[in-house]
């Protein structure tokens, strides 16, 4: 692996260095700069169209930026995703929920589903049913395991799909609005399992625009506008009333 970023934080996970990206003729991000460490709990906050799921397409390498650097554990996303074994590894370290769960679902239970990632991994056969089965208890899922995904309401598909990229293991889970179009009660439950794989060392970075169920968990903001983005502290976030202001009325 070619490592084209100097570091000795071995606690830094994503570094985004002069990040610019638009279409067209329209800029949506002009060089961004911050850094996300691990065990953080990360909410990117900002308006409709401001970049916030352009930049988590870019660190997953489904979109490509016009200039600057996105490096993952001090090696350039380019790097990990150039060579076939490190895209492998990268994709099960980094897991992603996308904010439209269908595109995730379609095996032919839910048993499946949740098995399809470790199985690709080659993991063996005891593991999987093992973890599978974890994945199921977490979210209260055992009496759906033999159901079509399809089929499901919206709110257990992307449980299912969720409890899918959590199969994997992964160290970092993207999360591109998992809360929008579900009820106050499921918002909750899905914000109690994001606060405990934080709890035990995941690190989280959700795209959200629900301020006040997620101030208690979030540790850092990044907050998007004018084709900018900047990481704050929840504390700084918290004791400025203007930073305050901005982010509730997202």
């Amino acid at each position: 692996m070619d490592i084209t970023e100097n570091t000795n934080d071995t606690e830094k996970l994503f570094s985004i260095h002069n990040l610019t990206f638009g279409y067209q003729d329209k800029n949506v991000l002009n060089e961004v700069n911050f850094t996300i460490n691990r065990g953080e709990f990360v909410c990117f906050m900002g308006p409709n169209g401001g970049g916030k799921s352009t930049l988590l397409q870019m660190m997953l390498g489904f979109l490509k930026q016009q200039s600057g650097d996105i490096f993952y554990k001090g090696c350039n996303v380019t790097e990990w995703l150039n060579d076939p074994q490190l895209k492998r590894e990268y994709h099960q370290q980094v897991g992603i929920l996308f904010q439209n769960v269908d595109i995730q679902l379609f095996n032919s239970t839910v048993y499946d589903e949740i098995a399809f990632g470790p199985k690709q991994m080659d993991i063996p056969e005891e593991e999987i049913e093992n973890r599978v089965n974890d994945c199921l208890n977490i979210f209260g899922l055992n009496h759906l395991k033999e159901n079509v995904p399809y089929h499901l309401s919206g709110g257990e598909k992307r449980e299912v799909a969720l409890a899918s990229v959590l199969a994997l293991n992964p160290d970092v889970i993207l999360l591109d609005e998992p809360l929008v179009g579900l009820t106050y009660g499921n918002r909750a439950k899905l914000l109690r399992v994001f606060g405990q794989l934080n709890h035990i060392g995941k690190t989280i970075i959700m795209i959200t625009h629900y301020f006040d169920q997620v101030k208690d968990l979030a540790t850092d903001y990044v907050i998007f506008g004018n084709h900018d983005a900047q990481k704050k502290t929840r504390a700084q976030v918290l004791e400025d009333p203007e930073l305050l202001q901005i982010v509730s009325e997202y």
